[in-house]
């Protein structure tokens, strides 16, 4: 009776956050769209072609919103909701509340492979820029585990290091665009997270990626669900923890790689998400990682709204990452 009753105030409570979170992205959205025609102008122009004119010259406030305002609302859902998934993911495999996509050098090491393969082998950059940020998550975080190894990847430990790979990794971005400053100018509002867009093909290009990486961390479900056993129990169950740690932790660094190849270094979402999905009373797995996602998504977006709605207030452009 009292685990039923408790169970139910969790669900209550992931409720009311979603639903305070969600009413106060589409607060943030009618704000942003203020100046531009209200929302059934912004419905109006993602739905009906002809409002970008076939026969007269379209409104410019409307290729503004197909162009712009709505490729960049789905860009902060789909990048909010991968990074909550990283983080969860991370989170899980580490069996650390402070891991996360930043708090790991992840993020950072992915941007620092892309700005590095700019400059030096952009050839690289046609096989699939998220390749190349998955490279550099890669590094980051074998860096973090040899910098912890010795401590037994104590949760402490882990994150110091990886506070450590994200000052050092930030450094030398740092020091390539004060030395490339005409080649990297482009790159410098982007690595700080902008979520920008003037166009669907961003959107285009993360949404399968992460509709794969959704797929395979479902089917990692069950498995990953065991790390939540100490390591005694959960290898008399048959499960090889060295390759399931690797597998999730593989995962999370491709999610986080794929998004810092669109939009830069965003970060707090991937870290917030979930510890606020668990604080809600999200217990299980699966519904950390569902509440997770969303959570993130509507994080992200409830900041980008908001920025845009302040444009006009700020001196100067300013990342959403930042």
């Amino acid at each position: 009776m009292l685990a039923a009753e408790s169970r139910a105030r969790r669900t209550t409570a992931l409720g009311i956050t979603g639903l305070v979170l969600a009413v106060a992205c589409m607060l943030a959205a009618f704000y942003s769209l203020a100046e531009l025609g209200g929302p059934l102008a912004a419905l109006a122009a993602l739905t009906d072609s002809g409002a970008l004119g076939a026969n007269e010259p379209p409104d410019p406030e409307s290729l503004v919103l197909h162009y712009s305002w709505w490729p960049r609302l789905v860009m902060s859902l789909s990048a909010g909701g991968a990074l909550g998934l990283a983080g969860v993911l991370m989170q899980q495999v580490l069996r650390n509340p402070l891991a996360a996509p930043t708090t790991l050098g992840v993020a950072s090491g992915a941007n620092l492979a892309l700005m590095v393969a700019t400059l030096m082998a952009p050839g690289l950059l046609v096989l699939g820029r998220e390749w190349v940020a998955l490279a550099g998550g890669g590094l980051a975080m074998g860096l973090v585990f040899a910098l912890g190894w010795r401590r037994g990847l104590s949760p402490g430990v882990v994150v110091l290091g990886g506070l450590v790979v994200n000052l050092y990794f930030g450094a030398l971005a740092v020091v390539l665009l004060l030395f490339n400053q005409e080649a990297l100018k482009g790159v410098l509002v982007w690595g700080a997270g902008s979520l920008a867009q003037n166009g669907w093909d961003g959107v285009l290009y993360l949404l399968p990626r992460l509709v794969i990486a959704g797929a395979l961390a479902i089917w990692l479900l069950r498995p990953l669900a065991l790390l939540e056993l100490d390591d005694a129990s959960a290898r008399s169950l048959g499960v090889s923890l060295k390759w399931l740690r690797l597998g999730g932790l593989g995962l999370a660094v491709f999610i986080t790689g794929c998004v810092v190849a669109v939009v830069g270094i965003i970060g707090f979402i991937g870290l917030a998400a979930p510890n606020i999905a668990r604080m809600a009373g999200a217990r299980r797995l699966p519904a950390r990682l569902g509440w997770s996602i969303a959570f993130g998504a509507l994080l992200l977006a409830i900041t980008d709204l908001v920025l845009q709605g302040g444009v006009d207030a700020l001196p100067t452009l300013l990342p959403t990452g930042a």
